[in-house]
């Protein structure tokens, strides 16, 4: 008999299709996280939210003051690292599809609260509600997929579903667009209601995909998991490749079980700090905050407001503009993202969200500029920067933070970076009125000198800090953080664990004419 060394893995498009398309199935998820930052930030323009919430001036316009403006935007992200923070929680015991669940069924709620309420107080509560489900989404869907994608196409897949956010908030700018001339209610109810459909999909047909199959041998459950994982490889792997990469799977859980049995589970948390884990720990936290260092909440959450105050025109029609360029850049980085890898990519997008908040500074800083000039190189210059945010940052900070934990830390780890981000975003988003208000500061762009500063540190700590894990199993990650890996060296480090466990399966497989779950042992 011949013996077998190693399974056969197909790794063109469409050969996976499969996981594509479970991949753009589970942004629908991200979708109403993504029409929630576009249509919001869009509401405080609308005199028909305005005549709700806001006041109206001597002159007859109709405005908001800084207070409600702040807790309607801030909230929301405040929410996000509630439901972030309880991510590992939740995940440990109910599963990556049942947070889903959880976080869909939370988001209904608080949208059917915004959309009949007519009390701020009921508002601030729903946003701050409708945090928590979003970032209970957010985390689940990129956890699901980190433990269900092959290592190939884990970066291009991560894309992918956070393009639905970028979808969403287009969506919900043009959706503004066509109804903020409405002096009703219904200029911003209309909008509202178009998130029900996303969170009830996922309600009623999550419980019909596999769960994570990490998850399931993370929790004793192999016969599940080797299933799941069959499913997820149909097409592309054969029985071998398919028993090599569950072998290392199984081995990597059973080596992390051992160790949870000589602490209590709930205290798993603490060991996100000790050892090697404080080193994955600070990566992806400081991955995953670089959102927020970089600026994004100044640009993102008051866009349409920004332009306004800029005079730079139809602000709806700009800020849908600007979002459209930021769609080319998510596209852009599809292209290249299984050749070039995460760490060159991160860094990329750093640099284009570092040099327009300069240029954008000086620009308002300058004498001389006239206004018709300035506006033109504001609505340049935030195209720039929303384009390099969607290429290098709004997918790939996720992705990092949750390839560089254990996977019995994973969903812990990805929520405190996510939860970290959050927080910073929410400082900005809670901050920046008082920066650009007319009736505060009155910076207006010349605020980007603040973020031209945070994001110079940011893009230096990635430089020197964040290894390069492209085409490399989850597995294959953890045995390079366990034996101290030099950020430098991990492409091209040889994991003798993941080999040991490709050899055992082979030779599982050689020995059985129908390889079946059956004969796997307990984890």
């Amino acid at each position: 008999m011949q013996t077998v060394t190693e399974g056969r893995r197909d790794t063109s498009l469409k050969a996976n299709w499969r996981v594509f398309a479970v991949t753009l199935y589970m942004g629908v998820a991200l979708f109403e996280y993504g029409f929630d930052k576009g249509a919001i930030a869009g509401f405080q323009a609308m005199p028909g939210f305005l005549q709700v919430f806001g006041y109206q001036t001597e002159s007859g316009e109709w405005d908001i003051h800084a207070g409600p403006q702040q807790i309607i935007s801030s909230f929301m992200i405040l929410g996000s690292v509630i439901g972030s923070l309880l991510t590992g929680f939740v995940g440990a015991h109910c599963g990556r599809r049942y947070g889903l669940i959880l976080g869909s069924v939370i988001v209904i709620i608080c949208i059917v609260i915004m959309s009949e309420t007519t009390s701020l107080g009921a508002l601030y509560f729903s946003r701050l509600f409708i945090g928590v489900g979003n970032g209970l989404l957010l985390n689940f869907t990129v956890l699901y997929l980190q433990e269900c994608t092959p290592p190939r196409f884990r970066g291009l897949c991560l894309s992918m579903v956070t393009c639905w956010i970028t979808i969403g908030t287009t969506i919900g700018m043009v959706i503004n667009h066509q109804t903020s001339g409405m002096k009703s209610r219904e200029a911003y109810r209309i909008p509202l209601y178009v998130c029900y459909p996303a969170p009830a999909i996922l309600i009623l047909t999550l419980p019909l995909f596999p769960e994570s199959p990490r998850w399931l041998l993370q929790h004793g459950k192999p016969e599940a998991a080797l299933r799941s994982l069959r499913f997820f490889r149909q097409g592309a792997y054969d029985e071998v490749a398919v028993q090599q990469e569950f072998e290392e799977m199984r081995a990597a859980a059973r080596r992390e079980k051992d160790q949870e049995h000589l602490q209590n589970r709930w205290l798993l948390i603490f060991e996100l700090f000790r050892g090697v884990n404080l080193r994955r720990t600070i990566i992806a936290v400081a991955v995953g905050t670089a959102n927020a260092a970089v600026g994004a909440m100044f640009i993102l959450a008051y866009g349409t407001y920004f332009f306004q105050v800029a005079n730079v025109g139809d602000p709806f029609k700009w800020i849908i503009v600007t979002n459209c360029v930021g769609l080319a850049g998510l596209f852009t980085t599809w292209t290249i993202v299984t050749h070039v890898g995460r760490r060159r990519i991160i860094l990329a997008g750093c640099m284009l969200c570092t040099i327009p908040m300069l240029l954008m500074a000086a620009v308002y800083s300058a004498p001389g500029v006239s206004p018709n000039g300035a506006g033109i190189a504001l609505v340049v210059l935030v195209s720039i920067y929303v384009f390099g945010f969607n290429f290098g940052l709004e997918s790939y900070v996720y992705l990092v933070a949750g390839e560089m934990p254990a996977q019995n830390l994973r969903g812990y780890t990805m929520g405190l970076s996510t939860a970290v981000s959050f927080t910073f975003a929410w400082l900005s988003a809670f901050t920046t009125p008082y920066f650009i208000n007319p009736g505060e500061l009155n910076w207006g762009p010349k605020y980007g000198y603040i973020w031209f500063a945070s994001s110079i540190v940011t893009t230096a700590f990635l430089w020197y800090y964040l290894p390069e894990v492209r085409g490399r199993t989850l597995e294959e990650i953890d045995e390079m953080f366990r034996n101290n890996v030099p950020a430098r060296d991990f492409p091209k480090y040889v994991c003798v664990e993941s080999l040991e466990a490709s050899a055992r399966a082979a030779l599982t497989v050689r020995g059985e004419d129908k390889p079946s779950s059956a004969h796997l042992e307990a984890v």
